[in-house]
C-alpha cells in the first residue's frame, strides 16, 4: 500500500473521528439538559402528590388510604403491563424520525396535561369524596401510561448514545446531574412556598413543571442525533411479550440489578416522602426546610461531578462501599436526634445528618445506574443480541415497583401511626385559608362567618368531653349555615379554624395593620369598610409583637410518643437496613466491573469484526453478473 493511500485513511479516519467526538458532545448536552423539565415534573407527582393530598385537601383516613393503594398497588400492576409493552413497542420502532424521539417528545406533551389536571381537580361538588378518588385515579393511570412512553424512549437512548465506559460514565453522569437539577428546582419551590398557601401553591407548580418538560424535552427530540440501529439489531424477530420476557430471565446480571435497584429506590424514596412529616412534627410547619434543600442540592451536584474521576480511580465496588458507610452515619445520627437535650432534632442537626445520606446516595445510585446499563453489553456478550429498550425497560419498571412499595409503606405509616389525622387539622387551615380567599369578600360576610364560627365554637366549649354523636348533631346545624356550608365547615375542626388569623389590611399599599385569631375577634369593632381581611396562620411579627404558628403549635400539642418512634423509624432504620441489601446484591451477585465490561467489549468487537470480514470474504467470492 502506498504512502499516499495510507495518509488519504488516515486523513478519513481522523475526520470520521472529529465528527463522531463532536455529534456525541451535542447530543451528550442536548440530551442531558433534556432531563430537568421531565424531572421536575416527575419530582411533583411522584414525591409532593402525597404530601398535597395529606396537608391540602379533606380527604377520610380511609379514602386516604384507598386512594394510595390504589395508586401504589394498582397503578403498578398498571405499570407491570405499561411499562414492558412501551419497551417492546420502542424496540420494535422503525421511524425515520427516529427509534426514540417520537415517544419522548410526544409522551412529554401528554405527561404535562395530566400533571395540570392532578393538582387543579379538586374533591368539591360533584367530586368531592369518593367520586374524587375515582376521577383522580383515572386521571392519575393516563399520566403514568404517558410517562412511562417518554421515560422509557429516552433512557432507553443512552446506551445507543455511548458505545465506551468512558463516554458512558460521562452521559449517564451528566443525566443524572441535569435530572438532579430538575429534581431540585421542584423541591426547593415545592419546600418553600407550600406552607401556608399549599393549594394556590401546588396548581402553580403544576403549570411551571408542564411548560417546562415540553420545552426541553423538545429541545432533545428535535436536537439529539440517533445512532443508526447497531449491526447486531438487524434481522432480529419481531419484538414480542416472549422475546422480553425471555431477555429478563436469560440475563441473570440484569435481574440481580433489579433487585437492588428496587432496595435503593425504596430506601431514599421513604425518606425522601417522610422527611417533611419529621421536620412539620418536630420542628415547625414553615418553608426553613428549604435549608435542608439546598444542603442535599449541593450535595448532589458536588457528588455528581466528582463521580467520573472517582470511579476512575477507585472502581464502582469500592465507591458502594464508601458510600454505604457513609450513608450508615447520616440515618443513625437521624435516628437518635431529638430524644435528648444533648443532641436535639432542629434544622441544623436535620442537616448535619442528612448530608452524609445524600453524599453517600449520589454515588451509589450513580454507580447502580451504570451496572444496570452495562447489562446492555452484557446480553450483547451472551445472546448476541443489545435488545436495549427491553433491557433499559427495567431501569423505569423498577423504579416504579419500588415506588409501590413507598407508597405501601409511607400510607401505613401515616395511617396507623396516627400521623395522617394530626396532619388533618393543618390541611384543615389550608382548605381554610383556600376558601375564605375565594368565598369571604364583604364586610358583612366577614362579621356572619366570625360570629357564626365563634358561635358554634361557644358549643364545643360548653362540652365536657365532646363525642362522636356530639359532632354529628353539630354538623348537622352547621348544614344550615350558608356561609359555613360554604367554606365546608366541619364541627371536629373547630377548634382548630378559630386559632388561624385574619389579618387587617390597607386596600391601597396591602399593609397588614393588625392581627388577631379568630376566637378573640370583636366583630362589631374588628371589621370596617375600606379594609382588607385575609387568613394567616404561619406566624409573623406586626407592629413589633409576634404571633405564633397555628400549626406548629398543634403538632406540638397533639403529638404523641407511639406517633413520633414509628415516623422515625420509617424515615431511618428501614432505608439503611435495604441500602445494606442493595449494597450486598452488588457486592456479590454482580460481576459486571471494570476490568469484565472491558472483557465483553473486547469479545464483541472481534465478534463484528470476524462477521465483517465474512461479509466481505463473501461479497468478494460471489459470481460476478458481468
Amino acid at each position: 500500500m502506498s504512502k499516499n493511500v495510507i495518509n488519504e485513511k488516515e486523513r478519513l479516519e481522523t475526520i470520521k473521528f472529529n465528527q463522531d467526538e463532536k455529534d456525541f458532545n451535542r447530543n451528550k448536552w442536548l440530551f442531558s439538559v433534556g432531563g430537568i423539565g421531565r424531572d421536575m415534573l416527575y419530582c411533583l407527582v411522584s414525591t409532593y402528590f402525597l404530601q398535597y393530598v395529606q396537608f391540602g385537601l379533606t380527604l377520610t383516613a380511609g379514602q386516604f388510604t384507598v386512594l394510595y393503594l390504589l395508586i401504589g398497588i394498582a397503578g403498578r400492576i398498571w405499570d407491570g403491563i405499561n411499562d414492558p409493552m412501551m419497551g417492546a413497542i420502542i424496540d420494535g420502532t422503525h421511524l425515520k424520525w427516529g427509534k426514540f424521539k417520537p415517544w419522548i417528545f410526544f409522551g412529554a406533551i401528554l405527561d404535562a396535561i395530566f400533571t395540570v389536571l392532578m393538582f387543579t381537580v379538586r374533591p368539591s361538588g360533584a367530586f368531592a369524596g369518593w367520586a374524587y378518588i375515582g376521577v383522580i385515579f383515572a386521571i392519575y393511570l393516563l399520566w403514568e401510561a404517558s410517562f412511562t412512553m417518554n421515560d422509557i424512549g429516552y433512557w432507553s437512548m443512552i446506551p445507543s448514545l455511548s458505545r465506551t465506559k468512558e463516554r458512558r460514565d460521562k452521559i449517564t453522569t451528566l443525566t443524572i446531574f441535569f435530572a438532579g437539577i430538575g429534581t431540585i428546582i421542584m423541591t426547593a419551590l415545592v419546600t418553600y412556598l407550600a406552607p401556608g398557601r399549599l393549594l394556590q401553591a401546588y396548581a402553580m407548580f403544576s403549570i411551571i413543571a408542564a411548560v417546562m418538560v415540553i420545552g426541553l424535552q423538545t429541545m432533545t427530540a428535535f436536537g439529539v442525533k440517533e445512532m443508526p440501529r447497531e449491526e447486531s439489531e438487524t434481522g432480529e424477530e419481531t419484538v414480542s411479550i416472549k422475546r422480553m420476557v425471555k431477555t429478563f430471565v436469560s440475563n441473570k446480571q440484569l435481574l440481580w440489578m433489579a433487585l437492588a435497584l428496587l432496595c435503593s429506590t425504596i430506601a431514599s424514596s421513604i425518606l425522601l416522602s417522610l422527611v417533611y412529616n419529621l421536620y412539620y412534627l418536630e420542628v415547625g410547619y414553615d418553608g426553613n426546610i428549604i435549608f435542608f434543600i439546598i444542603i442535599y442540592a449541593v450535595a448532589n451536584t458536588v457528588m455528581q461531578l466528582i463521580y467520573p474521576k472517582l470511579s476512575a480511580k477507585l472502581g464502582r465496588k469500592k465507591i458502594q462501599l464508601i458510600s454505604l458507610c457513609i450513608m450508615a452515619f447520616g440515618y443513625i445520627g437521624l435516628m437518635f436526634a431529638g430524644w435528648s437535650p444533648i443532641l436535639p432534632l432542629n434544622l441544623i442537626t436535620l442537616c448535619i445528618f442528612g448530608l452524609p445520606v445524600f453524599v453517600g446516595y449520589t454515588w451509589f445510585y450513580t454507580a447502580t445506574l451504570v451496572n444496570i446499563s452495562n447489562c446492555v453489553e452484557y446480553n450483547e456478550y451472551t445472546t448476541g443480541s443489545r435488545n436495549e429498550a427491553v433491557v433499559s425497560t427495567m431501569r423505569p419498571l423498577i423504579v416504579k415497583f419500588g415506588d409501590a412499595f413507598k407508597y405501601a409503606i409511607v400510607t401505613l405509616t401515616l395511617v396507623v401511626s396516627g400521623i395522617y389525622a394530626l396532619s388533618q387539622n393543618v390541611s384543615q387551615l389550608e382548605s381554610l385559608k383556600d376558601k375564605y380567599t375565594n368565598t369571604i369578600d364583604t364586610v358583612e360576610e366577614n362579621i356572619e362567618y366570625v360570629t357564626e364560627l365563634q358561635y358554634y365554637y361557644g358549643k364545643v366549649q360548653a362540652e365536657a368531653e365532646p363525642t362522636d354523636a356530639f359532632y354529628a348533631e353539630l354538623d348537622a346545624e352547621i348544614a344550615g349555615s350558608a356561609i359555613l356550608v360554604n367554606m365546608q365547615t366541619q364541627a371536629k375542626y373547630l377548634d382548630v379554624y378559630v386559632q388561624a388569623y385574619i389579618q387587617k389590611t390597607e386596600s391601597d399599599t396591602n399593609k397588614i395593620l393588625e392581627v388577631k385569631a379568630i376566637k378573640d375577634i370583636d366583630v362589631s369593632t374588628y371589621f370596617v369598610s375600606g379594609y382588607k381581611y385575609q387568613i394567616d396562620f404561619t406566624g409573623g411579627k406586626i407592629n413589633g409583637e409576634e404571633y405564633d404558628n397555628v400549626a406548629t403549635k398543634i403538632y406540638a400539642a397533639k403529638r404523641e410518643i407511639g406517633s413520633r418512634i414509628a415516623l422515625r423509624a420509617a424515615c431511618t432504620l428501614l432505608p439503611l437496613i435495604l441500602m445494606v441489601v442493595s449494597f450486598l446484591l452488588q457486592r456479590y451477585k454482580f460481576i459486571i466491573d471494570e476490568e469484565y465490561f472491558e472483557m465483553m467489549m473486547a469479545v464483541i468487537k472481534k465478534h463484528k469484526e470476524e462477521v465483517e470480514a465474512s461479509n466481505v470474504e463473501s461479497k468478494d467470492s460471489a459470481p460476478s453478473l458481468e
